[in-house]
């Protein structure tokens, strides 16, 4: 019971900090973004996190710490990655998220939950990280005007100008 209340607080909880993520990002106006795929890379990948939680309480015991571990580990790492916007939201979500997984590991022990437990959060961080790749790659030029800066990028970023629609990468 305990683990249903945490993982539905965590669940609601992420729909909530989706809407305020992106209330943020349309209330601060200005041009479009050059990397127009983050924010929707985040919220669709915060609202992935919130389906796995979701899902494990409908699944057999055996699956929920495979489940839960994947959405701890994901909502931990982006929590980490954007402390200056959403990041402590997700931190605290992480932290129930955990509790929940750890709630199943008890009540499913055993070296196989374990190794799934390992590889489920793995591949959530492999999504999350091999997003964020793609996303921050993918600069769009406006077809007039200009603009400029740096991308991130797990294997180095790289400065970009754009002018009159025109990239330029140094």
């Amino acid at each position: 019971m305990a683990a249903r209340v945490l993982v539905a607080v965590a669940v609601v909880a992420i729909a909530a900090i989706v809407v305020l993520y992106l209330s943020i990002i349309r209330s601060q106006g200005g041009p479009p973004d050059d990397t127009p795929w983050v924010v929707p890379f985040v919220a669709g990948y915060e609202v992935l996190m919130a389906l796995l939680l979701a899902a494990s309480l409908l699944v057999p015991p055996a699956i929920r710490p495979g489940l839960r571990g994947a959405a701890s580990a994901g909502l931990f790492v982006l929590g980490v990655l954007a402390a200056f916007s959403i990041g402590l939201g997700d931190i605290i979500v992480a932290a129930l998220a955990i509790a929940a997984t750890v709630l199943a590991v008890v009540a499913s022990p055993g070296r196989r939950t374990l190794v799934s437990l390992a590889v489920a959060a793995i591949a959530s961080l492999a999504i999350l990280l091999g997003g964020f790749q793609i996303a921050w790659s993918h600069i769009v030029c406006q077809p007039t005007g200009q603009s400029g800066g740096s991308s991130a990028g797990l294997f180095g970023g790289a400065a970009y100008d754009c002018t009159n629609g025109v990239l330029t990468v140094h």
